[in-house]
This record gives structure tokens, sequence and C-alpha cells, in this order.
């Protein structure tokens, strides 16, 4: 249980007061780094003696409690063998780097320093200066150190420091563990068969699905044929299926499922209340006709489709924001909305150039599945991305893993690897094409040849383009349509490959069902086993290649009995099928980022679910009501908000989401100004629906607000005296928000700032002068937004964005800064503490850190960051981030971030502390209940 529910959400539930979350949460900062225990754990339980309420029955209970769940969760700690992703990130992207960087010095047949990296065993002994890494640890690896080139008596490689991408895959790597599946060159074992010698027609993959009868069971409720195969299956493992779900635990199940929100209090009673026959049945399908609809499965996609806004890595003057990467992202929502089919879909994503060359349809902007990869500084890796993304996305193939050798496992020779290159490599992105997404194929398209060992320089045999090795007719022609795109997608989708169908159902149904069938949804090679219950796959892959309706798939899934039964577990099922793969019970899911945001908001009655438009940033302490599929994602900085909630890695093809539990989501849901202000809007939500501010009323009504239900009589006892708590004093706090303004002014010619005009307008994200822009001079194209913004158009102008210090004290800014375009003139940025400049200079065609920037300020006095434009303010977009400490002669502290900070117009209020009301509506936020459907 520890492993799955967060300790913040188990006290929250038990006692619905605020307070416990912070203390659990503790806990588990100490379980999440046991060398702490022995040291905090004393004094951590002294503490909350002082701070937290002991019930006066049983003193030691929560102690005890508290201590139980670290040596439970210190223990159940294991680790545990790499993963099949883990696995393909070294063979796609670690092990190519090794070669074409380290074997050459580092080999059995030359070990410089007495180090060898071409074995995991050889990598874990080391050399002469120790171990080269800690896995887990890159920070104390050697081999980091070698590589940042911080030491100037060890840089690795010698003949010039890796670009940054190369170092943060040896980051990731190392933080991943180190997952190394290379044996030794010496094999006590004779070797066994190599995959390209085994015909593929033996694995069950790589055979087209074929129709099954199911069985006939006596007395079996089965209405499907899926659910007659998996409950005799169950049968004869002795597990018999759980019985169906309540219609309360159905509606919201079916509402996450197909919607990723809850349903309001309303629609359950208006669903368990109904005495029609087929009220499920016409649930299934109001909700499937939804724009919900393509909101949720459209982000499922794009874990597939890698989509980020942003090229990852770029060097300085580079822009490293996609144009119209939002096109993608939209096309993808409405496909699913209107159940576009699934055929289609490929055809247009790999080849939106042929079926809608001039986007009449918009299905050109489709094309991003390819071109909204991480732009990598060596050509041949974004290459390789987009073989990536084609080749597991769609088919569940590894064959990236074939970029130096003959793939290990399955039957991919590396020619197949370079067959795909050939292909990608024949197509190219027009700069003024009817999309900014699209590709076409190139005038002259070649073949590609295999790089021996993935080195540039050392070629083998010419790599036809044609399909993969596994799924290609021993007569079947070459690819010779311009790069090969069209005829690919038409192998792709073509009714006898044994792959499309598959991959895509199994990952419906773990969308659907919360578990794949197939464990391994981007990997259906050699090594992947048949899911115990293969009839179920084969089927829904049958009637899938007959229609390539997702929606009709979805329907059928969710009308079975599999779907619809209980997830509640008897000791003979978890005895007998412990991981459920006779499907003999529901499986209990928690709810993704995108969804636990989503839902938050909509309780709250602040979720806008208009479709479409440009990405919002969400992390801002301002909340932003448009979906969460709607948010800018940097693939190079992705916030730490989606990292701790586990967000798909936008870098690579993602196989599926991983769910963590630690303390800084509870921290994120307890703190975090976006939370209690959705907390404030949901409690004004149940006043506004409660003809009376007593207690007694407005229990009950802030349940069905937030959960959609009733309270037990425990729990409106409960949060009745939790409302009639009185409230605390509480000190000043002070919002960081607050301490900043936005505006124009004229300066002089140090650029002080002579008369400050704060910024009129709010709009898309960003300040600006009036409604319309841009506006007439003087201003022109002037704004500021969370961390860019554009110059007024004469020289003695400026934006500023200005903090204001609210206590004597001294300061400290850093940051980074730049002007990325080619063109223009540049601009002139300078830092002014207290009225003098500090820091000034233009920036042009750059982005780099600068600071720190030192100074002392009075209680009122400024720190003003002021953009001037050169000679001419065309092209004078900039990006300015800021990180301001200000320390106190009473050592207090202000910390505040540009970009963290930013936001448009707020409530001063709205930091101080939550009434009870608002605090129990949190409380209920980061309940498992909440976080968890059943």
């Amino acid at each position: 249980m520890l492993g799955r529910w967060a300790p913040a959400f188990v006290v929250i539930r038990d006692n619905l007061n605020p307070r416990y979350i912070l203390a659990a949460a503790s806990i588990a900062v100490i379980v999440r780094n046991p060398a702490l225990g022995t040291s905090l754990l004393p004094a951590w339980f002294s503490r909350v003696s002082a701070n937290v309420t002991i019930d006066r029955h049983n003193p030691g209970r929560l102690t005890f409690w508290l201590l139980s769940i670290v040596l439970a969760c210190r223990f159940s700690l294991a680790d545990a063998p790499p993963t099949s992703e883990q696995l393909e990130f070294f063979e796609s992207k670690v092990r190519p780097l090794l070669i074409e960087q380290c074997y050459e010095c580092h080999w059995s047949q030359e070990q410089s320093g007495d180090l060898r990296i071409d074995t995991a065993a050889a990598v874990a002994e080391g050399g002469s200066r120790g171990r080269l890494l800690v896995p887990g640890d890159p920070e104390n690896s050697l081999l980091m150190r070698a590589v940042l080139y911080d030491d100037p008596e060890l840089q690795m490689p010698p003949t010039g420091k890796l670009d940054e991408a190369s170092i943060e895959v040896l980051r990731r790597w190392i933080e991943m563990g180190a997952p190394d599946p290379r044996e030794s060159d010496v094999h006590s074992e004779p070797i066994s068969e190599s995959p390209l010698e085994r015909d593929p027609a033996s694995h069950w993959a790589f055979n087209a699905p074929k129709v099954v009868v199911p069985p006939l069971l006596i007395g079996s409720s089965a209405r499907d044929p899926i659910d007659a195969f998996a409950e005799h299956r169950a049968s004869e493992h002795g597990i018999g299926p759980n019985p169906i779900a309540s219609r309360e635990v159905l509606i919201r199940r079916l509402y996450f499922d197909l919607t990723g929100l809850p349903p309001t209090h309303d629609e359950v009673q208006s669903f368990v209340e109904s005495d029609r026959t087929d009220a499920y049945v016409r649930l299934v399908d109001r909700l499937l006709a939804s724009p919900e609809f393509g909101h949720r499965f459209g982000r499922h996609w794009l874990d597939v489709a890698r989509y980020a806004d942003t090229v990852g890595y770029a060097l300085a003057g580079k822009e490293r924001v996609f144009k119209g990467s939002e096109r993608y992202r939209d096309w993808t929502i409405r496909a699913f909305a209107d159940d576009m089919p699934y055929d289609e879909m490929l055809r247009h994503q790999l080849a939106g150039d042929r079926t809608d060359p001039a986007n009449e349809q918009g299905n050109l902007d489709a094309m991003g599945f390819l071109t909204l990869g991480r732009r990598f500084l060596n050509p041949l890796d974004t290459i390789d991305d987009r073989i990536d993304v084609i080749t597991r996305g769609l088919l569940g193939m590894t064959v990236t893993c074939a970029r130096c050798h003959d793939h290990k496992f399955d039957p991919i020779p590396s020619s197949d690897y370079y067959s795909m290159g050939g292909i990608i490599f024949s197509s190219e992105q027009p700069e003024d094409g009817a999309s900014p997404l699209m590709m076409v194929d190139k005038k002259n398209p070649i073949d590609s040849p295999v790089l021996i060992r993935g080195q540039i320089g050392n070629h083998g045999p010419i790599a036809p383009r044609q399909f993969l090795t596994a799924l290609r007719k021993p007569d079947e022609p070459r690819f010779t349509d311009g790069s090969g795109r069209w005829e690919l997608v038409h192998r792709i989708t073509a009714p006898d490959n044994p792959l499309t169908a598959r991959v895509m159902v199994n990952r419906l149904w773990r969308d659907l069902v919360g578990k794949s069938l197939v464990d391994t949804p981007s990997d259906f090679g050699f090594r992947t086993d048949p899911p115990a219950v293969a009839e179920v796959l084969d089927d829904l892959a049958l009637e899938f290649s007959r229609h390539w309706s997702v929606k009709r798939i979805v329907r059928r899934i969710v009308l079975t009995r599999i779907y619809r039964q209980t997830a509640e577990s008897s000791p003979d099922s978890i005895k007998n099928d412990p991981d459920n793969l006779f499907l003999a019970r529901a499986n209990r899911k928690r709810r993704d980022f995108e969804s636990l945001r989503d839902s938050i908001f909509h309780v709250s009655g602040y979720l806008d679910q208009s479709l479409g438009g440009a990405p919002v940033e969400i992390t801002l302490d301002t909340p932003n009501p448009r979906r969460t599929v709607y948010a800018r994602i940097d693939r190079q900085n992705l916030p730490s908000l989606f990292r701790t909630f586990d967000f798909a890695n936008p870098d690579a093809h993602s196989p599926g989401r991983y769910f963590t539990t630690v303390p800084q989501q509870a921290l994120f849901l307890l703190n975090d100004h976006q939370m209690l202000e959705l907390a404030r809007r949901a409690a004004k939500l149940v006043r506004r629906n409660t003809p009376s501010d007593e207690p007694a009323r407005l229990a009950p009504e802030v349940f069905r607000q937030v959960l959609g239900r009733d309270p037990s009589a425990r729990e409106a006892a409960a949060a009745v005296a939790f409302l009639q708590l009185p409230l605390g004093a509480s000190g000043e706090i002070i919002d960081p928000r607050s301490l900043w303004s936005y505006g124009t002014a004229t300066i002089d010619d140090r650029d002080r700032v002579l008369e400050f005009v704060p910024f009129a307008v709010f709009k898309e994200g960003r300040w600006q002068v009036a409604e319309d822009f841009p506006t007439s001079a003087p201003f022109g194209h002037a704004y500021l937004g969370g961390e860019n913004g554009h110059t007024p158009n004469e020289s003695k102008m400026a934006v500023v964005r200005r903090f204001t210090a609210p206590f004597d004290g001294r300061v400290q800014i850093r940051g980074q800064m730049g002007h990325r375009s080619e063109d223009g003139d540049g601009v002139r940025a300078s830092i002014l503490v207290a009225g003098e400049r500090r820091f000034s200079e233009t920036q042009k065609k750059n982005n780099r850190p600068y600071g720190p920037v030192t100074g002392r300020v009075g209680k009122g006095e400024y720190v003003e960051l002021v953009a001037s434009p050169g000679g001419s303010s065309s092209f004078d977009t900039f990006y300015w981030r800021a990180s301001i400490q200000l320390v106190g002669e009473d050592g207090q502290v202000i910390e505040t971030e540009s970009t963290k900070h930013f936001s448009g117009p707020f409530d001063p209020d709205s930091n101080q502390p939550l009434d009870r009301l608002a605090q129990l509506a949190q409380t209920l936020f980061m309940s498992n209940e909440f976080a968890f459907v059943d």
C-alpha cells in the first residue's frame, strides 16, 4: 500500500487536518533519503510533539504510525533490474556515443589509463583513477567530471568537449542507474542463435491475428467474446470474475477514462437514479461525443509523438521555439474528437505532403509527428529520433538499437536502420511551405550506406530504402516513390501488417483498463511474451484493422464486463493472479498530471474547456484556466512541476507514464499559490450554492463540490467540527508577485528611469500598453512576458521589469539573457539598483548568463531590469530571466524569480491564510479518493 498511496494522502483522509500533511511529507523526505533518518528522526519527532496534536487517549499512536511508515517504506525499497525502456535508451543513445567518442582509446585492444568501457563489467571496475561512475549520482561520477571539462587535469575526450546534448545523455544514463546490457567479450557459455537467424514467423507478434471462436461458458454473464476469453482463462487458474461495479463507481471511472475529468454531483445522481436499462450505454455514447474525449486521447497520443514546443538545446542566437507547434497538438485533438480513422491519421502524420499538400483540410500540420522532435546538433541524431518515433511508436519495434550493429535480440539487421535512415534523409523541411511543420521529398532521394559501428566515416554496404526485414515479403520491391515515406506508411497500415493494429489496441487498452495487455507497449520483439489472454488483444486488433475507428474500439472495451467489474481483490485472486494478468478484476488507477490538475480546476469552477490556441504557461503563481494539454512544453527546461507529477519525457517517444509517490507532490498541493487560490474558488462556489453559512450546511456541500458525493455521517461530523475550529493567528506574509511591476519608461543617457508608466493591459500571458497589439508610436511592439519582451520604438524609451524592496538590505541579481534574432542591431539590457546602473550590455544574437550583480537598497527602492532599443527597434524581441535575493539587516531573506513570480492582475489578499472552508476543500483535493479512480 505504501508504495502506491502517498503517506500525506493517508493522513488527510483519516484526520482532515492540513497540519498533518507537512509532517507526512517530511517523513517521506526521510524515506527518499534513508541516510538522513539516523540524524534527523529524533529531532523531527521532538518537533512533531510540539506542532501536531496527538490523540490524548493514545499519545503514542501518531509517533508509532509515522515510524512504521518510515521503516516500511525504507525496507521496501529494492534495486530493480533495468526496464526495457532504460535498455533501449542505452542502446539508442549511450552505446553509439561511447563507440564514437571513447572506444578508440578504451577498449579491449587499447586501455588508456587502464580503463575499458566496452563492457558493463569493465565500466564497473574503472581504471587507474578509480571508479568511472556512481550509478544514480552523476555529480560524484568521474565520467561527468571528465566530460564537463571542469578539471584541467581530466578532460575527455581529449579532442574537444562534447556538445551539451551528448553530455545530457550521459547525465541521464547515470541518473537512471547506468543500465548496461553489454556482456564480456569472453563467453563462458556457448553463443546462442543470432536473432537474425531465427525465423520471424516463429514469434507470435510477427504473425497476423487469427479469428478464434470464444469458449462456451455455462452460466456466464459474458456478452462480448473477449469477456468469454478472459473468464475462461481465469477459471483455469481457479479465479472467478468480480461483480459489476456500482453505478457511482462506473460513472466516475468513465468520466476519468474518456474525459480526464470528474462528474459533478448532479451528473452522478442523475445516472444513479435513472431507471433506464440503457443508461450506461447512453452515458458512454455521450462522453465519446464530447469534445473532452479529444483532449483526453489527444494527450495520450502526444506522449507517443514526444510533443514539445521547443527544439531542445540550441546554440546561442538560434531560435528555441518551434513555429506552429500548437498546430500539431490541435490537429491531434481534433482527429481523435472527430474519430478520424487511425490509418488515415498515420498517412497524414507521415505523408501529409501527399494527402493535403496545400493544407486545405489542415492535415499537413499532422507532420509535426515527425518534425517536432528534439533538434540535435548532430543531424544523424535527429534522423535517429524520427526513426524511433515511427518504429517504436507505430510498430512496437526497437529499430534504433540497430544503429551501430545488428539488433542483439530482434530480427532487425543494421541495414534496416539505414533503410529507414535513407527515407528520412531523403525528406526535408521547406522554409516556406503551406505549414511550418511539413516535410517534402528531396529532389534527389538517395539510399544510405550502413555506418559500421555507427561511425560516419566508416561506410559499409548501401541499404536500399525498403520495409523492415521481419515484416517484408521475399519479393517485395524497394521504395522508389520519392523519399519512400508514402510507400512506408502504406506498408505500416497494410491489412496484413501484424503489428500496427496490435500496438495501438494495446495502448488503448492501457489507457482505459489501467494496464496494457503487452507490458512493453513499444517493444513487441522476440523477448516480449504474448499476453496471458492473447485472444483479447488479437480479437480487438482484428476488428480495429477492419474499420480503424478508435471510438468504436474504445466503446467496445468500456462496454465489456472486464471493464465494468469492481477493483476489489480476494485472497485467492491475489494468490493465483497477483498481477491481474487474467483480467478478473478492475485496476485501481491514479490520476495522471493532466487529469489531476484539470480536475482541481474543474471542481473549483475555473476550467476553460475551449479548443485550440497558443501554448500557455501554467507554472506561474496566477492560475491559468486552460486545460493542461495546452501547457507550453519546454523540453530543454521542463518545469519541475511536470517532472514531480511524472509527466512523459518529451525528449523521446514515451511508451507510457510511470507513477511515483514523492513528498514534493503533497507539498505542491499544500503550498503552491495556484492550489491556494483554487481552494478559495472552490469555497466561494460552495458558499454560493449554500443558502446558509452554517457549518452543518457547508460541510456536505463541499463534499458534493469536490468529490461529487454526499459525506458519510462520520465524515460530515468530522468536517463540521473542523469548520468550527478558530483560525490561528499568522504573521505577515509577503507574496513575491506583489513585489514586481511592469511598464514602460523614459530613460536618460545612463539608462536611469525618469518616468515609469505601468502597463495597462494584461492579455495572452503578457503585459502591454493597450488592448490592441502592436500599438501606435512610440510604443509599437512594447510588451513584457514571463521570460521575454520587446522594446518600444524610441531609443530613449524602455520596457522595465521593476522589483520593489519590502525592507532594507543587500540584493544579488543573476540570471540569463539573450537576443536570438539574426537580424536587427540588438537590445541594450541594463540593471539598476536603487537608481544606479550596475550592469549594462548590448545583447545581439546571443544567449548568456550574467551576475551576480550586487548592491544595497532601502525599503521601497527598486531593482530595475531595463531593456531599450539600439538604433532601431526592429527584431528587438529579447529573453531575460532574473533571480533576486534580498537579505535584510536582521537576516530576513526574500528570494524571487522573474519568471516564476510573473503574473497578471491578482488579489493582494490571495496569499493570506485559507479560511476553514477553503482548507477543507484543499484537503479533499489531496485525498486518495480524489487522486485515485477505482
